[in-house]
């Protein structure tokens, strides 16, 4: 299997859709030109393909369509890690079920005896967050003790890793189970769902398959659910019809044996994916007032109001009671867009955890990750139409008769409506009216030249997928502006000298919030109370992104003057799941929540550009990280 910084290579690559030189991506990664080299030689052996195109003038890049229509299944028994050895074992401890001899396992993972027990010892240290799954040794031998459903979830868990960047090529996903045909299954469902006319988000349908995957490979191998002790009665509802017709399918196909446990699993999954009528009024009422502290919270902690959004609300309520049927049956679901969220959209996922705060209060129930970034989900679409607002000036030039410019027009209000308001129509450029109407951007259909700062985008006249996506840029560059002038204004002051940090190393991310948080204290900038938020916020969720950039701050306690503490490490830490040389501790006052929205849409542009990331970590004083940041 890849290494893991191998694995990040290509996810900087994809990202960036461009050539990155090697000492962009060294930089980044914190290694060497010839280590990228080397790994990028792995990579493609690996693949047994230039999955990554070298160039000596331009670098690296990766080559999109190999990369999408890639089916290489990765060979488990020779892992290059202790790691992935010990996610090799486990799977196999939960598939066979009995005792497996440790020296056969050592021949067949190519290890001694003496890293094998190494091994066991880190499979322990990873199942800590399994209390109910523990792993026995007795003599030579080796089992796993747990229940079929822990093992099921830890299964999954495994699974999720291991297709994580994949989750939307099913000929990947089906290659991990070699006794039966998934792509049989996923016709089933298929049927399934169409006998029934149902729909499910296709960001759930991944996992629906994943599920079935692990609940077929285990019911082949005769190992069954319990039954579920629940007080739903389910019978009545789609879901388990659905499911019922699933099961019975599955039954005659594969001849094997279906519990009604099994039946109920899989309709309580599906229930976490859509509201029906006969749900228990009480989590109606509990939900529907639940959203309306989320939405208040929002508000007055990150400025925008969801109110009258009745999508969202509705959409949050319906999601909620799913939540919460999901933990009064102890039924857990996955999202493998975690990542991905927290990397783009890190506003939203503080959202999210904001939110998932308010839950967890209400139930005194911790909500994981999964939970958190499912929520993030209907944040990130409210917020999507919360900030356009602000409709973009437009003028359109169309030098045709009046029922083609009308036709052309029509269709431009259509799909941009959200967005645009044309202020003005005509069939030739007059630079007087550009002014007058303070246009933000001119749509032509003809070649114009002119000497104004006017963004100016030329389409065709029968408007195509290619024109509209031209617009769509042109609409998000005036976005980036927008923000980019709103963020020089504020980060001028946010950013303090005294407050900037250069230093070696330290020991981990605790020492790092402990040293700035106390220079903060020191400076009368912040609390005691402060301090112990920040901390609070982190054992939430990491606030460290891909590309090695760290972003510690509270959750509720606000600071008592709002600033950017900066420190830049020489050699990196581990701070979650990634290496880290840059941290930001954010302290925001109370009455200048908006600075939230502005500083992580500048974050979500850095943390996705390795370049602009590289020339911030060779940045050695304050007015040159200023200059940097500003640009």
């Amino acid at each position: 299997m890849l290494k893991n910084r191998q694995q990040d290579i290509i996810e900087m690559l994809n990202d960036n859709n461009k050539w990155l030189t090697g000492k962009e991506i060294s930089s980044v990664l914190s290694v060497s030109d010839r280590t990228v080299r080397a790994d990028i030689a792995s990579i493609n052996l690996f693949y047994k393909c230039d999955l990554i195109i070298s160039s000596k003038r331009f670098g690296y890049k990766i080559d999109k369509l190999i990369h999408q229509n890639n089916n290489v299944v990765t060979n488990i028994n020779h892992s290059q890690s202790s790691y992935e050895r010990c996610v090799y074992i486990i799977k196999e401890l939960i598939i066979n079920g009995s005792e497996m001899s440790l020296l056969r396992l050592s021949e067949k993972i190519f290890i001694s005896e003496y890293s094998l027990d190494k091994d066991l010892k880190k499979i322990k240290n990873m199942l800590v967050d399994y209390p109910t799954i523990s792993i026995s040794k007795n003599k030579n031998y080796i089992k796993m003790i747990a229940s079929e459903k822990d093992k099921r979830t830890l299964y999954k868990n495994l699974l999720t890793e291991e297709i994580k960047g994949n989750f939307m090529n099913l000929d990947i996903i089906a290659n991990i189970w070699k006794d039966f045909s998934l792509i049989k299954v996923k016709n089933i469902l298929d049927n399934s769902f169409d006998k029934y006319e149902y729909k499910v988000d296709a960001m759930a349908y991944t996992m629906i398959i994943v599920h079935l995957g692990v609940s077929i490979e285990r019911i082949l191998k005769k190992n069954y659910i319990k039954k579920l002790e629940t007080s739903i009665k389910l019978t009545k509802s789609i879901e388990y019809k659905i499911s019922s017709y699933f099961y019975n399918e599955i039954r005659e196909t594969f001849n094997v044996d279906i519990v009604e446990a099994e039946i109920e699993l899989f309709a309580f999954l599906l229930l976490g994916k859509k509201s029906t009528d006969y749900r228990n009024n009480q989590f109606n009422e509990e939900s529907t007032i639940i959203v309306t502290k989320i939405i208040e919270n929002i508000k007055n902690s990150f400025l925008i109001d969801f109110s009258n959004d009745k999508i969202f609300i509705d959409g949050l309520t319906m999601h909620l009671i799913s939540l919460l049927e999901r933990k009064k049956n102890n039924i857990s679901i996955t999202n493998l867009y975690i990542s991905e969220i927290k990397k783009k959209y890190p506003l939203v996922f503080e959202m999210a955890i904001k939110t998932g705060e308010i839950i967890s209060t209400n139930y005194e129930d911790k909500l994981d990750e999964n939970e958190v970034s499912f929520l993030a989900l209907h944040l990130g679409a409210a917020y999507e139409r919360a900030i356009i607002v602000d409709k973009y000036r437009v003028i359109i030039i169309v030098p045709y008769n009046i029922l083609l410019a009308n036709q052309f027009i029509e269709k431009i209000s259509d799909i941009f409506k959200e967005r645009i308001v044309i202020v003005n129509n005509d069939s030739f450029f007059e630079k007087n009216i550009v002014d007058k109407v303070s246009a933000d951007l001119i749509i032509t259909t003809v070649m114009l030249q002119h000497q104004i700062e006017t963004l100016t985008v030329h389409v065709n006249l029968f408007l195509n997928h290619e024109d509209e996506s031209m617009i769509f840029q042109a609409l998000n560059y005036l976005d980036k502006q927008r923000n980019k002038d709103e963020f020089n204004i504020l980060i001028n002051s946010l950013v303090k000298k005294e407050l900037f940090y250069i230093k070696d190393g330290m020991e981990d991310c605790d020492e790092v919030i402990n040293f700035m948080c106390d220079k903060l204290l020191e400076a009368n900038l912040a609390s005691v109370e402060y301090k112990e938020d920040v901390f609070k916020r982190e054992k939430l969720s990491s606030t460290s992104f891909n590309y090695g950039i760290a972003v510690p701050h509270s959750i509720e306690v606000m600071a008592n003057d709002s600033c950017i503490s900066t420190l830049i490490l020489k050699k990196p830490l581990k701070w979650g799941d990634y290496e880290v040389r840059i941290i930001l501790l954010l302290s925001i006052k109370k009455t200048e929540n908006k600075l939230l929205s502005v500083f992580f849409n500048w974050l979500s542009d850095v943390v996705s550009d390795p370049n602009k990331l590289k020339k911030l970590l060779e940045i050695e004083n304050h007015s040159d990280f200023m200059k940097e940041i500003m640009s």
